[in-house]
């Protein structure tokens, strides 16, 4: 899945950590998973009406589909290398715009100076010349850090990889050992409503070796 070079369930991991690094989870909901795979459909199908899934009528024959659901938002909060990736993508974050601070400040520098009227022709020119080079440096820094697929975007894929993996492992192995059809995540937005006994969020935890919190189970809804 990691692979694969459509959107898939890692960009919300990736939003996680973002705001994380921002301050928490406190208030914020992650975008929602917009498409499921038909061959990877391990986390996230919004739309689909697991309601419906789990209370429609099983023709004679037929065999139901087996279904459950994870909620990442926690797995993310409670995973124990979480706090040290933030430290670390917060001191990146910090150096990048002390970086473009400097920036910023010679640009103001030389508007200032420029605007003095005081300047032999010559010495205007040159600054002139300075201000556009300086400019041209800062809107080169915004650009190749903060737009998408930027330096900034690039180490968060950096720094959350191993989690993802092994996320990816870890849920893989129950949907395949187990024969589960479909995994949806809670976390998206696009879960209205899941029994709690359908909640693998604590095997999820326990397969990546982290105790779950106490009070485990209880419905999205």
């Amino acid at each position: 899945m990691s692979s694969s070079p459509r959107t898939s369930w890692k960009s919300y991991a990736l939003t996680a950590l973002i705001a994380l690094a921002a301050g928490g989870f406190a208030g914020r909901h992650a975008p929602t998973v917009p498409t499921a795979y038909a061959s990877d459909i391990l986390w996230a199908a919004p739309g689909v009406a697991t309601g419906s899934l789990q209370e429609q009528e099983i023709a004679p024959g037929a065999i139901p589909l087996k279904v459950g659901y994870i909620r990442s938002d926690i797995i993310m909060q409670i995973h124990p290398r979480v706090p040290e990736l933030r430290t670390a993508l917060e001191a990146q974050l910090r150096a990048w715009s002390e970086q473009q601070t400097a920036l910023e400040e010679q640009v103001s520098t030389l508007q200032n100076e420029l605007r003095t009227g005081q300047l032999t022709p010559l010495t205007r020119r040159n600054k002139e010349a300075e201000l556009n080079q300086a400019v041209e440096s800062l809107t080169t820094f915004q650009t190749e850090i903060w737009v998408q697929g930027g330096q900034a975007e690039r180490k968060e894929a950096e720094l959350m990889q191993p989690i993802l993996d092994a996320l990816d492992a870890a849920i893989r192995g129950i949907a395949e050992g187990e024969r589960f059809d479909l995994i949806f995540d809670s976390s998206g937005g696009g879960l209205l409503f899941g029994h709690h006994s359908l909640d693998l969020t604590s095997r999820i935890l326990e397969a990546l070796g982290i105790d779950p919190p106490p009070s485990g189970g209880g419905g999205v809804n």
